[in-house]
């Protein structure tokens, strides 16, 4: 009974040092060296985020997806020697989802459909994205290092702020004005680095008094080569002649009135001043 015993823990530590062996040999075809990652947020915001997520992306299978969520000043990441394409972004955002991050070229920022509000039409239109900030590096080189890699990075803003003021007559007999824009970025491609419109409107709170109604609202920023948003492809999404162009629609919501339709905002909000002023008779 004793030998039989003494057989059965030579067996087991016989297999304990070859699974031992196995593992070792698995963590040597993935070594990994160290990167520390630093960020910096002069000149970008004063209001940090609560923190960022990092994807290493592996390009042509040459390593491995690495994804982790850091400080927002950064930290230190274990990463298989490789050639990658990269992505940061803030994650503690309100209205900003994201989606297709399986790869670089898919990965995307967008907001949801503005359900709930109990206003006819609204629940086409998607809500305005809050604060999202981007780095995105199509190839870095990871060499396999006992020395930790010091990498720093700076984030910038892809999202864009409008705000306006249009004179109207006749408020006093309107409770509440809903205001959407058709035509800007209502999506961001992390991997791309571009805006991309959709033509779902993008609803905003309208507030009026005075004879005036007034205000603000977000987009994402286009590719900064163009000076207009950039529009999917037909085999993407379903485009027109028609809805190339920005419109600006405010609309009563008690009778559901259309106070104003504009379609000659392109100039205006992209090249004019961060206050606009038009007439309605």
């Amino acid at each position: 009974m004793r030998n039989t015993r003494y057989g059965f823990l030579v067996l087991l530590s016989s297999l304990l040092m070859l699974t031992g062996c196995s593992r070792r040999d698995i963590l040597d075809d993935y070594p990994v060296s160290g990167v520390d990652i630093k960020l910096d947020w002069d000149g970008v915001t004063d209001q940090l985020p609560e923190g960022v997520r990092v994807i290493f992306y592996p390009k042509n299978g040459d390593g491995r997806k690495v994804d982790k969520y850091l400080s927002v000043r950064g930290g230190e990441m274990k990463v298989p020697p490789g050639r990658y394409s990269v992505v940061v972004y803030n994650y503690n955002t309100e209205s900003i989802r994201i989606r297709g991050e399986e790869s670089y070229e898919t990965i995307e920022a967008y907001t949801g459909n503005c359900n709930g509000l109990g206003i006819e039409g609204t629940e086409k239109m998607v809500w305005s994205p809050d604060s999202l900030y981007v780095l995105n590096i199509d190839e870095l080189e990871i060499e396999k290092s006992e020395e930790v890699l010091r990498l720093d990075w700076k984030l910038e803003s892809v999202v864009k702020k409008y705000s306006f003021a249009v004179e109207a007559k006749g408020l006093e007999y309107v409770a509440t004005v809903v205001g959407s824009i058709d035509g800007l970025s209502d999506c961001y491609c992390i991997g791309k680095g571009r805006g991309v419109c959709s033509s779902q409107p993008i609803y905003f709170e309208v507030r009026k008094g005075d004879n005036k109604v007034t205000a603000s609202f977000t987009a994402f920023k286009q590719v900064k080569e163009m000076t207009m948003p950039t529009r999917m492809s037909t085999s993407e999404r379903e485009t027109s002649s028609e809805k190339d162009m920005i419109r600006l629609r405010l609309i009563s919501r008690k009778h559901h009135r259309i106070l104003m339709e504009v379609e000659e905002w392109a100039a205006m909000l992209m090249n004019g001043g961060p206050k606009i002023m038009l007439s309605y008779p």
